[in-house]
């Protein structure tokens, strides 16, 4: 009985009661939105991190992998005190550069080690040791657009562009492109290339044994590949302990040193929750405010025939779900489709990896948001539910008859 009352006091004023739900709607909407951009940027790090394969980071004191141009010098040493640990599968040097090819700048990445899952080969085949002749080189889609070329074809790289170098002769060389990639991490527009590490130093003599960080794979103790965050642990403690002037992170600890990064825009995401979550306890106050002032009489009748205060509580509290539940439903699938149009623009930008995404559409958070949303109208009810269970019956039928 209490709901059908309820329903057809909300059914009563429908024009305010649409505005009701397509404000409540919006708030919702906002609510869910603000909470899959705080939980999708995490998200995706930590696919992105775990994608790599590789659970353990060096890096030069005090910062994150391709976060400055510092280094890690005399890497060797990391990767010699690597191959004692037995935890350890194996490891992963990566020295980042610009090179170039004619006045084409790329993104070069030197690597060194056993086996590599930094990215995925599209066409042609992995770096080998090459002909005897010519080193082989892979190329990113954008990198291999750039310069026109494809498996097999020659190209020459320099560590200047041409005009800029007294000695041209002594920093060019070529390479044969091996084959075609694709990385997780690339910038929509980067242009990549991946080339032995020993390539890297010939080019550029003075980063001799030099690294930007080295990677390493710790043991998985099953057969889902992933290892167990312990073992990570501890790996990256005995490497933090012998290389104290180095960072050493697992991936956990990146976790948490990227929470950083990311501290604008979780403020960001928690002032604007904040401001739906008030907005909702706002509308919904006022408006059963003002429906319970309307009804002062029809309230006052319903007590002089027997209704009890905890039912005509109940009465606006009924009114408050029917309300909350048509706003939350309605702001669950705009919220949703708001997400992925959201997340389409902003990572339209090319400062950003192609893989990247601020909104991450997931049924957790929309739930959340419901039940806060859910809970925030219960609050905000409660102020005109006991008001309308104080009305003072003979005063209000007084009025009324008057």
């Amino acid at each position: 009985m209490i709901a059908r009352v309820a329903v057809r006091n909300v059914l009563r004023h429908r024009l305010r009661s649409a505005f009701t739900v397509a404000a409540l709607a919006i708030a919702v909407a906002l609510l869910a939105d603000m909470l899959m951009l705080s939980s999708g940027m995490e998200k995706t790090f930590y696919r992105v991190l775990s994608s790599v394969g590789y659970e353990v980071r060096v890096c030069p004191r005090g910062t994150l992998p391709f976060s400055t141009d510092a280094v890690v010098f005399e890497s060797e040493r990391v990767t010699r005190a690597l191959e004692k640990q037995a935890r350890v599968e194996r490891w992963l040097r990566v020295l980042g550069t610009t090179l170039y090819s004619d006045s084409t700048s790329l993104f070069a990445m030197g690597i060194d080690g056993r086996g590599q899952s930094l990215y995925r080969v599209v066409r042609g085949s992995d770096l080998h040791d090459g002909n005897g002749v010519k080193t082989p080189v892979l190329l990113n889609e954008n990198a291999a657009a750039a310069l026109g070329a494809e498996v097999g074809d020659e190209v020459l790289l320099r560590t200047a562009p041409p005009g800029l170098s007294l000695d041209a002769r002594a920093e060019r060389r070529d390479f044969v492109v091996a084959g075609i990639v694709a990385m997780e991490f690339d910038l929509a527009q980067q242009r990549t290339i991946v080339l032995p590490i020993e390539a890297v130093y010939r080019l550029r003599p003075e980063s001799e044994g030099a690294a930007s960080f080295v990677l390493a794979k710790v043991r998985a103790a099953d057969q889902t590949g992933f290892a167990p965050l312990a073992d990570q642990r501890a790996v990256a403690a005995s490497l933090a302990q012998e290389f104290p002037e180095l960072s050493v992170y697992s991936v956990d600890e990146l976790m948490a040193a990227l929470q950083g990064q990311l501290a604008y825009f979780k403020q960001f995401a928690r002032i604007l929750s904040t401001i739906s979550v008030f907005i909702t306890f706002l509308l919904i106050a006022v408006v059963l405010t003002i429906a319970v002032g309307e009804r002062r009489g029809e309230i006052a009748a319903l007590r002089s025939m027997g209704f009890r205060r905890t039912s005509v509580g109940a009465m606006v509290l009924g009114e408050s779900v029917v309300l909350v539940a048509i706003g939350a439903a309605v702001g669950s699938v705009l919220g949703w489709f708001l997400a992925g149009y959201l997340d389409r623009i902003l990572t339209q930008s090319p400062s950003l990896p192609a893989g990247y995404r601020f909104f991450v559409p997931a049924p957790r958070e929309i739930v959340l948001a419901v039940v806060i949303t859910g809970v925030a109208g219960a609050m905000a009810a409660l102020i005109p539910a006991i008001a309308a269970s104080r009305v003072d019956i003979p005063r209000t039928l007084h009025e009324e008859v008057v």
